[in-house]
């Protein structure tokens, strides 16, 4: 089955890039300009993504953190990625457990380390 992966960047290039990574191998991806259109369409209905990548500074420089609250609140299934310009600078926000399942990737991202990543997240997941 299709791993399912959101998207949410307000850069058309990460977009594109990430969004090329991740279809040329195999991954279904959907995209979002903004938190408030994921976090609609996860309370609306549909079929949620199996994974998201979120930035940090979308709508406001903690967009990102703000709505992941929301996500794991709501959805805690959903596993997370912070691709963010800010890399760890955005780990003071978490706590020291945190390291388990928040994971930050500094932009810009090679491809290699990105699907790594991705491929890690949805195993520590089928391990839950």
């Amino acid at each position: 089955m299709t791993k399912r992966i959101a998207h949410v960047d307000d850069d058309p290039d990460i977009r594109d890039a990430v969004a090329r990574i991740l279809e040329k191998n195999g991954y279904e991806v959907e995209h979002y300009l903004t938190m408030k259109d994921f976090i609609a369409s996860l309370e609306h209905g549909g079929t949620p993504p199996d994974l998201a990548i979120l930035d940090v500074m979308v709508e406001s420089m903690d967009a990102g953190l703000t709505a992941y609250a929301e996500i794991q609140k709501n959805h805690p299934y959903i596993q997370t990625i912070f691709l963010t310009s800010l890399g760890d600078m955005i780990r003071p926000y978490f706590d020291k457990e945190s390291d388990k399942w928040v994971c930050v990737m500094e932009k810009p991202v090679e491809p290699e380390n990105l699907l790594s990543v991705v491929e890690d997240r949805f195993a520590h997941s089928a391990n839950k």
